[in-house]
């Protein structure tokens, strides 16, 4: 299917607040580990296990494992569900999200919320380009200056200040909140899910605008 420029935008804005406001919540509930930039995860975990801190690798595991498990999860939904892609993928955030919710009535071993956490980051990192927004954004501005053309390095300072918004938003309400925080972002992914039911399911890349692009995962 054809995907909507001004759409695909909305629905990168909306899981790029969201998956700021679950990373700053996992950093502080987990204590230094984002659940959701798994490149600082991994230098998080080996400059503790460089400092002898063996006790971190155990949720550094669980952390990436998850996220991979997520991302890997969300692609076959998004291959079984194809034009609805975006909203089942939402759906299952929400969903995991909430299931690492009613697991913490039970149990609030970091490496068990961690891992449900990264699950559902990296199902929603499917729908969203995180990695690198700002190296992406300074390319974009090479390439501007070195060949004239026009690309569109705004759309990925856009981004990074989306992501950065909900890290604020997601640090404010866990400081209020402490961990009911989470069911903030259930219902943020909820009610996205519905309100982008018919959001276009290609790629995220703002260079294939107009163009019907493939599922992809970061």
């Amino acid at each position: 299917m054809t995907a909507n420029p001004g759409t695909r935008r909305v629905v990168e804005t909306a899981v790029a607040v969201h998956v700021g406001f679950v990373d700053a919540f996992g950093f502080v509930l987990l204590g230094g580990f984002f659940v959701s930039s798994i490149n600082a995860t991994t230098t998080t975990a080996g400059v503790a296990l460089g400092g002898g801190t063996w006790g971190v690798l155990g949720l550094g595991a669980a952390i990436v494992g998850g996220f991979l498990v997520g991302v890997v999860t969300a692609a076959v939904v998004g291959h079984r569900w194809t034009r609805q892609r975006v909203s089942r993928v939402l759906f299952l955030v929400a969903g995991l999200l909430a299931a690492g919710g009613a697991i913490h009535w039970f149990t609030a071993a970091p490496v068990v919320i961690g891992f449900v956490l990264a699950l559902a980051m990296g199902a929603e990192n499917t729908l969203l380009e995180t990695g690198g927004l700002l190296v992406e954004t300074a390319q974009r501005i090479t390439d501007r200056l070195l060949t004239k053309e026009a690309h569109q390095w705004l759309h990925y300072l856009w981004l990074w200040g989306a992501v950065t918004l909900g890290a604020i938003l997601g640090a404010w309400a866990y400081r209020l909140l402490a961990f009911d925080s989470l069911w903030i972002a259930v219902g943020a992914a909820l009610l996205a899910g519905c309100v982008l039911g018919n959001a276009p399911a290609g790629g995220t890349d703002p260079r294939r605008d107009g163009e019907s692009c493939p599922d992809r995962t970061v």
